[in-house]
């Protein structure tokens, strides 16, 4: 666990990075396009680092079929796409700071579906913390309307 914690800041630190820099970029450039030219760099990323990583047959292997054509595997690609297209209009409307206010309250989402889909339970903490993610997310929109 306390391996995950450097990793989850430094995704942190790069998706603010992404954020502001999603801005800059969808000022010239339609989402759908940013979207497709993304899709194909990290389709590139991709196979580079499966031969690089791992072996290219296990590509083909029955779980991975079995995991690939399974319903929550489907379900999670049309959500990362939805997600992925979501944030990329806020940002090119709102602008990335904004934006990211409303979107950092993901983690409010989190506990909700991981409540319902996989039986966790809410600790009282854990709404605290919720509370406190809203209560800082409006305080920065308010302070950006000003």
């Amino acid at each position: 666990m306390a391996y995950g914690i450097p990793l989850a800041i430094g995704a942190a630190m790069t998706w603010g990075l992404v954020y502001v820099l999603e801005e800059r970029v969808l000022g010239d450039f339609s989402v759908m396009k940013f979207m497709f030219f993304e899709s194909l760099f990290m389709l590139i990323v991709s196979v580079v680092s499966i031969l690089f990583f791992d072996k290219i047959g296990t590509l083909a292997t029955s779980n991975t079929l079995k995991v690939i054509f399974a319903p929550s595997f489907v379900i999670l690609i049309i959500a990362t796409f939805l997600a992925n297209y979501l944030i990329l209009s806020s940002v090119q409307l709102m602008g990335a700071t904004v934006a990211a206010m409303f979107e950092i309250t993901f983690p409010l989402f989190v506990v909700i579906f991981a409540f319902f889909i996989l039986g966790q339970s809410i600790h009282w903490l854990t709404l605290v913390g919720a509370l406190l993610i809203l209560s800082g997310s409006m305080l920065v929109i308010y302070v950006n309307q000003l």
